[in-house]
């Protein structure tokens, strides 16, 4: 079962749940549960931000402002 199948079971399950108590202990793990996102990405994904750091670093970057600039006509609102 892949994970969005495990999500969708899970929502129905959690859908049947009838105790406030069980809901609580839910809640309280869910919110202690705390995903650092750099270790859900892949080795590709982390060395390119790492050049781009890099990259950063050795003056190679373009501000955000100007990227905007440039791309403007593109941009919606």
């Amino acid at each position: 079962m892949n994970i969005q199948a495990q999500k969708i079971e899970l929502a129905k399950q959690l859908l049947d749940v009838k105790s406030e108590v069980v809901l609580k202990q839910i809640k309280a793990f869910l919110n202690a549960y705390k995903t650092d996102l750099w270790d859900e990405l892949s080795d590709e994904q982390k060395a390119s931000i790492h050049r781009a750091k890099v990259q950063l670093a050795n003056g190679e970057g373009v501000a955000h402002k100007e990227v905007m600039k440039k791309y403007k006509k593109w941009r919606t609102k």
